[in-house]
């Protein structure tokens, strides 16, 4: 939408971010939190105080510019695992997202500037499958849990129900979401978000020069329809206050048998949570090149 917002190669890009922000803000106003994928380090200056959640795609997880923009975001952050279905590199983003960085950027402004970050303790793993094959079974989810508790980074991942999970099916990706809802239900603390990829209409379309598109439907990742959304929304709100409720009562019995007596204790499914999301440090003025690069005259 930012990029080419008629769609017909013109890249009106300032259209675009005006229109992007536009209906971010509608959003926002309907008390709805809002995504996105930062394909590029420059544009979240324009658009990241309107969004809470982002994700740096497979292609782009290893880019350090990434990396040192995620370490200073005030969001989470999901790095998805490579095309191949490895999710070595996601983590290791993730471990160099948490600490903190010097980069170049840019302000708010538009000036060029030296961005210092304090780092991102809220950055995770997104498993979307991968050209080997789907990656969300509880064995792969494991397996990833336990390589970010190596690095003592917190043991929990995001699965995209869709992608090469889904085989680019929106059915199959009803499938998948479904599975997870029951492993979620049983106590499955791994995984503590999901990716749907859901518009109004199944599918997905082609742009096609003087062609009118299907409204409502994706031009990108095929979708779920809204009908089908809303039932797996109903059944992942069933698996969490289902798992919510077992731990709740895992706690009270610990306590009651660690102590002698019994307590409620306050239940936290990710842990102790930062209330700190100013994670920029500062911004210092970047000196003209003119002061460093001699001239021959």
């Amino acid at each position: 939408q930012i990029n080419d917002p008629d769609l017909d190669g013109s890249c009106q890009i300032n259209k675009g971010f005006r229109q992007a922000r536009q209906l971010l803000l509608d959003i926002n106003r309907l008390g709805l939190p809002t995504s996105t994928e930062y394909l590029d380090t420059i544009s979240p200056q324009f658009i990241a105080d309107l969004v809470s959640w982002a994700a740096v795609g497979a292609g782009t997880a290893e880019s350090e510019a990434h990396r040192d923009l995620s370490s200073g975001l005030s969001t989470p952050v999901g790095f998805k695992n490579g095309n191949s279905g490895d999710s070595g590199a996601a983590i290791e983003a993730v471990s160099a997202s948490a600490g903190p960085h010097a980069f170049l950027s840019v302000s708010k402004q538009g000036v060029a500037g030296i961005v210092e970050t304090s780092g991102n303790r809220d950055c995770h793993v997104v498993l979307h499958g991968g050209t080997g094959g789907p990656n969300h079974s509880e064995e792969a989810v494991r397996g990833v849990c336990n390589s970010l508790a190596a690095l003592q980074l917190p043991a929990r991942v995001m699965v995209d129900c869709g992608s090469y999970n889904a085989r680019q099916s929106p059915s199959v990706q009803a499938e998948v979401a479904e599975g997870m809802a029951a492993r979620i239900a049983q106590g499955d603390e791994c995984v503590f978000g999901l990716v749907l990829h859901s518009f109004l209409v199944s599918g997905r379309q082609d742009v096609v020069a003087g062609g009118a598109p299907v409204y409502g439907m994706s031009v990108t990742e095929p979708c779920m329809d809204w009908s089908a959304t809303s039932a797996i929304l109903q059944k992942l709100a069933a698996a969490v206050r289902q798992r919510r409720a077992a731990s709740q009562s895992a706690a009270v019995f610990f306590a009651a048998s660690a102590n002698g007596i019994e307590r409620s204790l306050s239940f936290a499914e990710l842990g102790e949570i930062d209330t700190d999301n100013l994670r920029i440090r500062m911004i210092r003025p970047l000196r003209p090149p003119s002061l460093y690069i001699r001239q021959p005259w």
